[in-house]
């Protein structure tokens, strides 16, 4: 089969390898659509734990090609998406139903390979059925399941004002969700007025690049505010959006060095609730039952389709500036 590997930092090549086999409780995937996530990007740029070579994505789709004896509950010819989080359920983090802070946990596509190939195994507890959604919707589920984790820690009170900062595929799941959370209203900001176009299409009630929205001087007025851009800088001036007793939720990944210059007077006076979110947990069914009612578009946040040939280029040019949306590969050929 072919895959795209990433043989060491800013390495990638498309090369032959051999179709893995399903362990007895894995099912094989012919992979039909697969996402680019930033942490792709980070494995590529030496920045994420994990080994290389390695064959990254973690979001994906598919159709069941093979089982392993110990399957039972899925067939060969089923479309799934699955949850590339492999927990242990043993540790103690597990059995106290923190199962992303798990011990021993493995992931598709960083400690082991992942979708950016034409086939990959993975174990029948983390796949889903997807029935009629699409190949392409269905590989933006494992996000989507971020997305609603991330709110779930979070809160969106009813009636509730929303700031989200960052309007990439991420910023874009937040903003519909939220107001299916019970939103009043739902402000975006961003550097792209082509994104902050699409923003508004999707439902945003209002929308301002960074210049425009920092002159508004919307100041504690927001009951939850969402990062999704991961600049310390950035989120040192979101603070002050907060309405006094509200959230802000750090949903964009910081590079692991940073740090941040907050007042924790103003934090304890003002009891503001800084709050973190990390992947998903046991978010990824939900995740599914919303993208199959149609209540969020996803499609629309897909700005481009390539074959798997095409990921070493991709991958140099994300290096080098905007990334857009949403990049979807296709490894055994365009969706049908």
């Amino acid at each position: 089969m072919k895959a795209f590997f990433i043989e060491k930092p800013h390495v990638g090549i498309v090369r032959e390898t051999e179709i893995p086999v399903p362990a007895d409780d894995e099912i094989l995937l012919e992979v039909k659509a697969a996402g680019v996530c930033g942490t792709d990007v980070h494995i590529y740029k030496g920045e994420y734990f994990g080994s290389y070579p390695r064959i990254p994505g973690h979001e994906f789709s598919g159709i069941i090609a093979g089982i392993g004896k110990g399957v039972t509950k899925f067939k060969v010819g089923q479309r799934v998406a699955a949850d590339p989080n492999i927990f242990c359920e043993a540790c103690d983090a597990c059995k106290e139903n923190r199962q992303n802070f798990c011990v021993d946990m493995h992931a598709v596509g960083v400690t082991r390979h992942g979708a950016f190939a034409q086939y990959l195994t993975v174990p029948e507890r983390c796949v889903f059925d997807i029935s009629d959604i699409s190949f392409t919707e269905a590989s933006m589920v494992e996000p989507l399941a971020c997305v609603v984790y991330g709110q779930e820690k979070a809160g969106i009170p009813l009636g509730s004002s929303v700031l989200i900062f960052g309007a990439g595929p991420i910023g874009l799941m937040h903003a519909q969700l939220a107001g299916l959370n019970g939103a009043a209203c739902v402000t975006v900001v961003d550097l792209f007025e082509d994104k902050l176009a699409l923003a508004k299409k999707l439902g945003a009630d209002y929308t301002y690049t960074s210049a425009e929205f920092e002159k508004l001087g919307l100041v504690n007025s927001f009951e939850v505010v969402i990062d999704c851009t991961g600049v310390p800088k950035v989120i040192e001036n979101e603070i002050k959006y907060v309405k006094d007793s509200g959230t802000i939720l750090f949903f964009g990944v910081c590079p692991d060095n940073s740090a941040l210059t907050i007042n924790p007077y103003e934090v304890f006076k003002r009891e503001l609730k800084l709050c973190g979110s990390f992947a998903l947990k046991k978010t990824f069914g939900k995740a599914i039952a919303i993208a199959r009612s149609g209540k969020i578009n996803l499609t629309d946040l897909v700005d481009k389709k390539l074959l798997l040939e095409e990921a070493p280029k991709l991958f140099e040019e994300i290096m080098s500036g905007n990334s857009g949306l949403k990049t979807i590969f296709y490894p055994n050929g365009t969706e049908k």
